[in-house]
């Protein structure tokens, strides 16, 4: 039921609810007015009933009728006491003498016969009371008085009466117009939850109130889930939203429930999203120091119903943007090949320069000879199984960095790996080689013997790629965390490159696996399929 009434409309919500307090009101209202119309009704009958009996009791001629009861005085005791009664508009005047026997009563058939009730003994013991009764008219309410002689001697009593029905009918008659009223303002009040129920859905969009907590918390979910910081601030410049991402970014130490309506500029003191709200101008792609945290934002004016209601910013760390970007691209990988390269080249030359400038023209022949053997082998190696340029030229870069490095770096290929079409993923695999063959270097850097083992395999539905090498390997406690992002042994800001490794095999549906080397190193081995290095086997 609660379900239910949660997905109900705001229309009918309201409606149901003002319904059922008027409802409860109504009935409320009448059994308490009602019961204070029945209260003053039976007050003001027993008072009316009392006044017209202390009258008659007190009547010269009803005195003197009871202590001359000639059948004369009788009947006029009948015919008074009938003038009496309608004109007073109560239901009965009864006297009786000292026996308890009637004098009088609306139906003359009762004449004579004993008044009943139970409640008129106390009125021959000359006692003037009020009760309430059944006689022979129904339950009634009843005033008793006595009856006294000129000599003081009671000689009888009498007793006026109203009945409780036409006392209730009389209060309900007067009830009428209440519940009529009630009624009334109960579809007033329906009315008037329509109206309202129209103007909020105005106010919110048209949308319901579920749709609504709906719709703020997705808001929320994507706002704390975002990988940019987010700051929102009203016309005042208070802060209305901070996300957890910009929290870290701005290193504010600050609770986020202290930040929430605080002065932006209290918490960031150098800040322009104010001067952008005020502008109406938005700013993209600024670069900002903040607090010595460098930060590519884009600050916007927040506009609703062409009205002014604050500004937004959302930034991102440059840092991060920047190590993103050199990471995705492979810039520093393509960087430092050159330089080795270039490196290379450059002590090539003046080793040749020198023995041309001392004429040492023997030494010069065979040391070209060697130089152009070997590298011509090298490049001959590779260019027969990888035929993309990217790929190759990597590779052979690799071989200046090695020789620059003192290591010794083993290539062995099997099948061809032939021209890839997409640049993206020739990007990725040079991420995959660059990062786990600059481990294997890193990792055997300090050692006197430094051997690197690199394989490739090319068959008909994979590549294969191995690297090995024979440094001190990883710890098994460490195994199942160095590809986590940041996760590194080598100390601060390291531990990127692995996790790109994993990112870019993921991307191209291949697999990773790190054993230990028979050479005690690590050795990682990954499977890529083909139809993910080569265009035409996704459009296959």
């Amino acid at each position: 039921m609660r379900k239910l009434f949660h997905h109900l409309k705001l229309k009918t919500k309201l409606i149901i609810l003002i319904c059922f307090v008027f409802a409860l009101a109504v009935i409320a209202e009448n059994i308490y007015i009602i019961r204070i119309v029945n209260n003053q009704y039976y007050n003001n009958a027993s008072q009316h009933v009392a006044n017209v009996a202390d009258l008659i009791a007190t009547s010269p001629e009803i005195i003197d009728s009871i202590e001359h009861p000639t059948p004369q005085n009788l009947a006029r005791i009948q015919t008074y006491t009938e003038q009496a009664r309608r004109l007073s508009q109560v239901e009965f005047i009864t006297i009786f003498d000292m026996n308890g026997m009637r004098f009088s009563h609306p139906d003359k058939d009762k004449i004579g016969k004993m008044i009943v009730g139970g409640d008129g003994e106390q009125a021959l013991k000359g006692q003037s009371y009020i009760s309430t009764a059944k006689g022979t008219l129904g339950v009634s309410i009843r005033a008793f008085r006595p009856i006294y002689a000129s000599d003081n001697t009671q000689i009888g009593a009498l007793m006026v009466g109203q009945t409780v029905n036409k006392i209730e009918h009389l209060a309900s008659r007067t009830s009428q117009p209440i519940l009529f009223t009630l009624v009334i303002s109960l579809i007033v009040a329906v009315a008037l939850a329509l109206w309202f129920s129209k103007s909020i859905k105005t106010i919110l969009l048209g949308l319901e109130p579920f749709e609504m907590v709906k719709l703020f918390e997705e808001r929320d979910a994507i706002i704390r889930t975002v990988k940019e910081g987010i700051i929102v601030i009203n016309r005042d410049s208070q802060i209305t939203q901070i996300n957890d991402e910009a929290i870290r970014i701005l290193r504010i130490k600050q609770r986020k429930e202290t930040i929430i309506d605080r002065d932006v500029r209290q918490i960031i003191p150098n800040t322009r999203l104010q001067d952008v709200m005020l502008s109406g101008e938005s700013e993209y792609d600024r670069e900002q120091n903040i607090n010595g945290i460098v930060i590519l934002t884009s600050r916007t004016p927040l506009f609703v119903n062409g009205e002014l209601i604050g500004a937004i910013a959302s930034f991102r760390d440059m840092t991060e943007i920047r190590q993103l970007a050199e990471n995705l691209t492979g810039v520093n990988r393509y960087a430092d090949a050159l330089r080795s390269q270039s490196h290379e080249f450059n002590n090539k030359l003046h080793v040749i320069y020198g023995l041309a400038f001392n004429d040492n023209n023997h030494e010069l022949i065979d040391y070209l000879e060697k130089l152009m053997g070997t590298q011509a082998q090298e490049s001959e190696q590779i260019s027969q199984s990888i035929q993309d340029p990217i790929i190759a030229g990597f590779l052979n870069s690799k071989f200046s960095r090695a020789r620059e490095l003192g290591v010794t770096l083993d290539f062995y290929t099997q099948g061809q790996l032939h021209s890839i079409g997409d640049s993206s993923t020739a990007h990725k695999l040079v991420t995959i080689l660059g990062n786990l063959i600059d481990n294997g270097l890193d990792a055997v850097q300090f050692l006197d013997h430094k051997h690197i083992t690199i394989k490739l395999e090319i068959d008909d539905h994979n590549f294969i790629i191995e690297v090995k090498d024979n440094g001190q390997g990883i710890a098994k406690e460490h195994s199942q965390q160095i590809f986590t992002k940041g996760y590194s042994t080598k100390g601060d800001n390291r531990g990127f490159g692995l996790y790109l490794v994993l990112a870019s095999v993921d991307e191209l549906n291949g697999h990773i696996e790190l054993r230990e080397s028979d050479t005690q190193g690590a050795c990682f081995t990954v499977l890529i399929p083909l139809y993910s290095i080569y265009q035409e086997y996704n459009d296959a």
